[in-house]
């Protein structure tokens, strides 16, 4: 299964927060994206399910370290496009930001994942060569 948008911006989601705050917990995270929490608790399943971050019995949540470089690669993947994004000739009023943003999501989330984790099981296959 990829990485998709949703999963996507709550693995960033928690790395932004991690920027900032020592421990994170799912309310936390729902504040930050306007959801609920139990779609937090459903994301959060799913990230735990791939090694992406680890949830402490008493609620917090913490990036593994395959989860911190995938987020790591999915934001200069982000950044990137976003730097780049190409004007748009449309009646219509430019994008926002945040529908850019959204944009960029979609594209990193329609790339194969392996350039994301991929990259990171290299890392580890090379250390211990």
């Amino acid at each position: 299964m990829e990485l998709s948008p949703a999963h996507l911006r709550y693995l960033l989601a928690i790395y932004e927060a991690a920027r900032t705050q020592r421990d994170i917990s799912s309310r936390t995270i729902a504040e930050r994206l306007g959801v609920t929490r139990p779609s937090v608790a459903r994301a959060l399943g799913q990230l735990m399910e791939r090694g992406m971050i680890v949830k402490a019995h008493y609620g917090k949540i913490y990036l593994t370290d395959r989860g911190s470089f995938v987020a790591r690669r999915v934001q200069q993947q982000l950044d990137s496009v976003l730097e780049n994004f190409p004007p748009l000739a449309l009646d219509a009023a430019p994008l926002t930001d945040q529908e850019k943003r959204q944009a960029a999501l979609a594209l990193a989330a329609a790339l194969p994942e392996r350039l994301y984790s991929g990259a990171y099981q290299n890392l580890l296959d090379d250390a211990s060569v």
